[in-house]
């Protein structure tokens, strides 16, 4: 965030300047009056010096990080200690930069009486609208140590089901860049030096030799055209991506993938009933937990469902009906769903459903190398032996022909 330095007059009508640290020049403003300051004037400071440097932070706040200081504000909030003394703590301890600086404007902005989420909120660099929301849930209610350390399951959980499908994935990718390796370094190398050996013979070479040299003298020759046409199709896919009706093309054909699409629905499920589950329990009310919940899914086929679910029960309907009417939502879902809403406990039915749907993303991605790994190595056999055919193949006739004329020399002599 920027830096500004201020000129203002305290209640006596002395002269304050400093420098301070927030989003806008607005915020500045808000600042210093909380304090009971009267702004004079507030300036953008446009400079930069060494000691900025050790304050540049790269890829944000990291998830580990955000399940600590929750877990330690809420044991230091639980026992007793202010708010305001628990952040400084927090503050001296925390080592990222950006995470720093954010503690600091937040620890300011609930000295000066505003609450820790709309603190929070002021300062949306770190936290999403889920988690401000549960923060505001917790100080309403006076449950604001048992929300965070509900905070800190909810990122811990979220960061394992991103991890599983990423470690589960990690061999099958090795292998295909093996692979591509591979075939690159054959088209480049080693058919070019046989292409030559085989010209000085003379001959006509088999069908299957006259394609592969094709192809490595298409690769020698066009290899910035082949470059420039994937990178074409990556910018394009980029592009197309990023478009409402993309994105949302992308997702229904992701599901629909064999192994990964059943994968891609399980995390859905389980993050859905988890964290719909979570904001029930914490107070929110189920309007807002099932808007919040549909912009925490990243896949808007089933993003879409959850929000014609909240319109139907803005109207007066049941949450059941249209998750049963969805061709993405087992019948199980909508099922427990009905029952929590018939026995009043919905937020602890999701809760179980959620361990159900954990459990299946845990089995589901421990299998998914282990059925990826032999697809894998039935392409690598292919490649290899398309090859061997090619370099071989020739190899058999020349040696035919020279046993050929070998008799033919004997025959005469």
């Amino acid at each position: 965030m920027p830096n500004f330095t201020y000129s203002a007059r305290n209640n006596q009508g002395k002269e304050v300047k400093g420098k301070i640290e927030a989003r806008d020049g607005q915020a500045v403003v808000e600042i210093l009056q909380d304090k009971g300051l009267v702004v004079v004037n507030v300036k953008e400071q446009a400079t930069f010096d060494i000691e900025s440097l050790g304050q540049i932070n790269i890829g944000g706040v990291p998830m580990k990080d955000k399940v600590v200081f929750m877990r330690q504000l809420a044991t230091m909030v639980g026992a007793g200690l202010p708010l305001t003394r628990g952040l400084q703590v927090m503050e001296q301890q925390i080592s990222n930069p950006m995470f720093k600086r954010v503690i600091t404007q937040v620890k300011s902005s609930v000295e000066a009486g505003k609450s820790l989420a709309e603190s929070f909120r002021n300062s949306d660099e770190v936290f999403d609208d889920i988690t401000i929301n549960l923060i505001e849930a917790g100080e309403s209610s006076g449950n604001l140590d048992d929300i965070l350390n509900k905070l800190a399951v909810e990122l811990e959980e979220s960061k394992k089901l991103q991890g599983k499908i990423k470690g589960a994935l990690t061999y099958p990718l090795i292998l295909l860049v093996i692979i591509v390796g591979v075939m690159v370094l054959m088209m480049l190398v080693l058919v070019p030096a046989m292409s030559d050996i085989y010209g000085e013979f003379g001959g006509e070479l088999p069908t299957i030799t006259r394609v592969m040299v094709a192809m490595s003298d298409f690769f020698i020759n066009y290899w910035w055209a082949i470059v420039i046409v994937l990178l074409g199709l990556l910018i394009g896919y980029k592009v197309w991506v990023d478009t409402p009706k993309g994105k949302r093309t992308k997702d229904k054909i992701i599901v629909k993938i064999p192994i990964m699409g059943t994968i891609v629905s399980k995390m859905q499920l389980a993050q859905f009933t988890r964290l719909l589950g979570l904001l029930l329990g914490s107070g929110l009310s189920i309007i807002r937990a099932l808007e919040l919940t549909a912009m925490s899914l990243s896949n808007d086929m089933f993003k879409e469902v959850i929000f014609q679910a909240k319109e139907e029960v803005e109207r007066g309907g049941s949450l059941a009906l249209p998750i049963a009417r969805s061709d993405y939502y087992p019948l199980i879902v909508s099922s427990m769903i009905a029952v929590g809403e018939e026995t009043g406990e919905l937020d602890t039915v999701l809760a179980k459903v959620s361990q159900y749907y954990k459990e299946e993303v845990d089995q589901a991605t421990e299998n998914m190398s282990s059925l990826l790994e032999p697809v894998f190595l039935v392409i690598m056999g292919i490649a290899v032996a398309f090859i061997a055919l090619g370099v071989y193949t020739p190899m058999f006739q020349l040696s035919e022909v020279m046993g050929m004329v070998v008799d033919f020399v004997n025959l005469i002599v």
